[in-house]
């Protein structure tokens, strides 16, 4: 019986690892502006976790008049990629602003396959950022994805 006990354990213990693997990814984006057409905004950037890995942004806005937009982007890490489309309001002037949205992940290759989650971002732009001529900003991601 204790046996049955520890085998039935087993079992339900690797089930329910191989469902997800969630984690967190944490990093900081420096974001630059290339250019704008129909009405979106095209922009790139790097990023940079807490432990020093790099990864690279490409990503197109649309935003209305009262400073609340939409976004689609592609994060490429060293690992996969992760599609998002991402909410946000910008509090702005014609100069610069500050930038508080959700992001949501559509999809994900390599590492990232099959990839749910998001998460918030916030951060500055123009004359409001620390860094002259790039915005940068604060982004987290609750990563879940599909066991093996």
């Amino acid at each position: 019986m204790k046996t049955l006990v520890s085998a039935l354990a087993l079992l339900i213990g690797s089930d329910v690892m191989a469902l997800a693997a969630d984690q967190t990814l944490k990093f900081k984006l420096v974001a630059f502006y290339v250019d704008q057409k129909d009405g979106e905004t095209h922009m790139v950037g790097a990023t940079v976790s807490p432990n020093g890995t790099i990864g690279t942004k490409d990503f197109s806005v649309k935003e209305d008049q009262n400073g609340k937009g939409t976004g689609r982007s592609t994060y490429h890490f060293p690992d996969g990629s992760i599609v998002t489309t991402d909410s946000f309001v910008d509090t702005a002037t014609q100069t610069g602003g500050h930038v508080v949205g959700k992001i949501q992940i559509v999809s994900g290759t390599g590492a990232y396959q099959g990839a749910t989650g998001g998460g918030p971002f916030d951060g500055d732009w123009g004359d409001k950022s620390p860094l002259k001529g790039a915005g940068l900003f604060n982004i987290e991601l609750d990563v879940t994805t599909p066991g093996t």
